[in-house]
């Protein structure tokens, strides 16, 4: 089945991401990337906040022509006192049918967490530029590719995220969606 996917981002990593995850089942024809305003902050902090942005970036980019419209967003939550990143992405198919998913999560440097709740930096690329010098990294490998001396890079956390999202929609018999 050939598909029309709109993303939610001009992000290339993003898109890269949620393309390579959507090929595994469909024959993608052709991709409409956009940048959507959010009313998240640039960082999200909490499951809930980042869900948001991700469902915001969803519906903010669906047209008519989309089969399916993807947002993906990355931020902050807290286990037991430590931080971690993760992404989630949403899926909207033209139906109507929704579904989301979370990409591994890795633990985020306690001081690079502190920089962002204090406001030295308003998102965790910026004080990853700040270590690495790499500028726009999170266009290109991510902290986790830095942090994975390259063995994961970013586009996979969002591939690995919208994977897990395409789970219901692709049974949809188990999730009693037919």
């Amino acid at each position: 089945m050939s598909i029309t996917l709109c993303i939610g981002s001009l992000n290339p990593v993003k898109i890269k991401g949620v393309r390579t995850a959507f090929e595994e089942f469909f024959t993608v024809s052709k991709i409409v990337p956009r940048k959507v305003p959010i009313s998240v902050p640039p960082q999200p902090l909490g499951l809930n906040e980042i869900l948001k942005g991700a469902l915001e970036r969803a519906k903010g980019c669906f047209e008519p022509e989309c089969d399916y419209a993807v947002g993906v967003e990355a931020g902050f939550y807290v286990v037991n006192d430590e931080p971690f990143d993760v992404e989630i992405s949403y899926v909207i198919e033209k139906n109507g049918s929704y579904s989301y998913g979370f990409s591994p999560s890795f633990p985020v440097p306690r001081r690079f967490y502190e920089w962002i709740l204090t406001g030295k930096y308003k998102e965790l690329e910026e004080a990853v530029e700040y270590l690495t010098g790499v500028e726009r990294i999170g266009e290109k490998q991510g902290f986790i590719g830095f942090l994975t001396k390259g063995r994961l890079e970013r586009y996979m956390l969002s591939y690995a995220a919208t994977i897990m999202a395409l789970v219901k929609l692709l049974n949809k018999e188990l999730y009693g969606l037919i």
